[in-house]
């Protein structure tokens, strides 16, 4: 199916330009989301007057971001999260906790801007692109620590103390999915024997499993904490 977008879409073209994509990514995607519509004679010129519009906006607009790309590039960010001994997160860092990250620093940004191809699930250092025109691209410096070991160490370079906590709240999958791996630390470090483990009923262990993680969340919904958005806002 042929398509002209209306916005630019990473990896498939730019604003105005006419793309052959699959049926079902143009219904399900695209459309839906304002980013593109079907080929026609008044789609074609709609298009042309909200691109003249976009581009005059963007010339208006060009030193403000261009003093925000430079805030973003000369600063460093920093967010904490429960992680494994091996550095894996039990939440992640996706586009809405990077938008929350430069707001600690007044930078104002939408998700849409954030340029992620996964979420970050791993400590260690990134550099996420954050767009603010085709051609003007910023690299936001991101460290990713371990909660209780805010500094980093074992990284390269002195850590910034951080300006986010993830991991107050999470999904019940979520809490489910990480419930054995958060159980069999908590059991090393009360030195629960592996004998004591072993001789509960399997049905058992997998109910008691679920009631933590479920009570873990109920326990963190009260302490207020907050689930990422979804949906895109171009």
């Amino acid at each position: 199916m042929e398509v002209i977008l209306r916005q630019d879409v990473p990896n498939l073209g730019k604003r105005g330009d006419v793309v052959r994509v699959k049926g079902g990514y143009a219904r399900n995607f695209l459309i839906p989301r304002q980013l593109a519509m079907r080929v026609t004679r008044g789609a074609r010129r709609q298009v042309e007057i909200e691109r003249a519009a976009h581009e005059r906006r963007l010339t208006r607009m060009r030193g403000q971001h261009e003093d925000l790309s430079g805030r973003i590039e000369s600063a460093s960010f920093t967010v904490a999260g429960k992680a494994s001994d091996a550095g894996r997160l039990y939440g992640s860092v996706g586009e809405n906790e990077v938008v929350k990250l430069l707001a600690t620093q007044g930078i104002e940004i939408s998700r849409n801007q954030v340029i992620l191809e996964d979420h970050i699930k791993q400590v260690g250092v990134y550099h996420i692109p954050i767009r603010f025109q085709h051609d003007l691209v910023a690299q936001a410096k991101i460290w990713v620590v371990a909660e209780g070991d805010e500094r980093g160490v074992g990284l390269a370079e002195d850590v910034p103390d951080p300006q986010l906590y993830i991991g107050g709240r999470q999904s019940v999958d979520e809490a489910l999915a990480h419930a054995p791996e958060i159980l069999a630390e908590e059991a090393e470090e009360e030195g629960e024997s592996d004998e004591t483990n072993e001789t509960a009923d399997t049905e058992e262990e997998s109910a008691d499993t679920g009631d933590k993680a479920v009570g873990a969340v109920e326990e963190a919904d009260a302490e207020g904490g907050e689930e990422p958005e979804e949906g895109p806002s171009p």
